[in-house]
């Protein structure tokens, strides 16, 4: 098994340019090219890969180009150093600054359990620097994971954004890939993301000693019932695991369905009558719907009243009837017309189209006739009269 060993802060370096005199003087006086790692000692498992991480300081000389090398390694034992993800055996180093590298070693086959002595070696024209690293093998820490939460409980309404931030950390001696549990209550998704990103996690690598951010977004059906919710997220690998348990404090949330009796949404009138339409509001949602306004778009010249005009309250489950009293311009044309009907409220609001059809009205079409019958009349009347002229 391949595990890469992460070094944290240390510096070991020495001054060459002026060695006699270096360790009188204070360290921003040092000149010279050294080479420093965070732990030049350190224990391993045995058949772990190990990668160090170098760097190169260049300590008030002119730029140089630095060898590497590792210049003292047991039998069997290789070692090569790795820059942006490829071998090399120098690196340039302007005055004042530094080049970071890494150092991958791979164990001898027949290591054992013991101490192994390696000199990791930095050289230029002007000065020469050699770092012993001393590399155990042996008992390392076992596994070990923690799990801490940002904030374990949150509140809000079915459509609310859960959003359950937390910091998983590595707290073994390896490397591990770290898969992502969650124990929800039916009806209830967990996606694991990074805490900046969109793509969804199912595992990761965590290196020893390191920390990562991770997100757990909870989605739920808009009908979940108010109450409290707890869930589990686990973090395991092959020898270790830990948890965290967070709370969702659902408030619920009412949803509106507008519809007309039998769940019509048609309705007949005639230009310059009025017309009741009865219009059934239904509360599907899992909380009161409160402060219910209802509203109109019809049609120019045409008018939309209703009865009632709000509701305080609308109940889980319950529904309500109410009239909507509308009446067509009076110089509409027979014809579908289309009106709107929205009913609003706190933080919650639906709407429905009604297709009307204006018809023409009995009354002109009694009116219609005794014209046509007025018109055959007087017609006769006259052929009557001057016909026998």
């Amino acid at each position: 098994m391949r595990l890469a060993l992460i070094p944290l802060a240390v510096a070991a370096g020495l001054g060459f340019a002026q060695p006699a005199r270096a360790a009188e003087e204070p360290a921003s006086s040092f000149k010279g090219i050294w080479i420093s790692t965070p732990f030049p000692a350190f224990s391993v498992a045995a058949s772990q890969s190990i990668t160090l991480d170098m760097t190169v300081h260049n300590s008030g000389l002119p730029p140089q180009r630095v060898g590497l090398d590792v210049s003292k390694a047991p039998d069997g034992w290789t070692g090569v150093f790795l820059g942006d993800g490829k071998r090399v055996d120098a690196v340039f180093v302007a005055p004042g600054a530094q080049a970071s590298v890494k150092l991958r070693l791979e164990p001898s086959t027949e290591a054992v359990k013991g101490t192994y002595k390696f000199e990791v070696a930095a050289s230029s024209q002007a000065a020469k620097f050699t770092l012993p690293v001393d590399i155990s093998i042996g008992d390392v820490l076992p596994p070990r994971l923690s799990v801490r939460a940002d904030l374990p409980t949150l509140r809000g309404s079915p459509g609310s954004n859960f959003e359950f931030k937390s910091k998983i950390r590595n707290e073994g001696g390896g490397d591990a890939v770290v898969r992502l549990e969650a124990g929800v209550p039916p009806g209830f998704n967990v996606k694991f993301t990074e805490e900046y990103g969109s793509q969804e996690l199912t595992s990761f690598p965590l290196k020893a000693g390191d920390e990562k951010s991770i997100t757990a977004k909870v989605d739920m059906a808009l009908s979940t019932k108010a109450g409290t919710y707890p869930f589990v997220m686990r973090a395991a690998t092959g020898q270790a695991e830990a948890d965290t348990q967070f709370t969702m404090e659902v408030t619920g949330q009412a949803k509106l369905i507008l519809t007309g009796q039998g769940e019509r949404l048609s309705a007949q009138a005639y230009a310059a009558e009025e017309t009741p339409i009865e219009i059934l509001i239904t509360n599907t949602g899992s909380a009161a719907a409160r402060n219910l306004k209802l509203s109109a778009t019809q049609p120019s010249g045409w008018k939309v009243a209703f009865v009632p005009e709000s509701l305080d309250v609308l109940a889980p489950g319950a529904n309500q009837t109410v009239t909507a009293n509308v009446t067509p311009s009076a110089r509409a044309i027979a014809g579908d017309y289309m009106v709107g009907v929205s009913a609003s409220g706190d933080g919650i609001s639906a709407n429905a189209d009604f297709r009307t059809t204006v018809r023409t009205s009995t009354m002109w079409g009694i009116v219609g006739v005794l014209v046509i019958a007025a018109a055959l009349i007087v017609l006769v009347l006259a052929v009557v009269r001057y016909g026998r002229r």
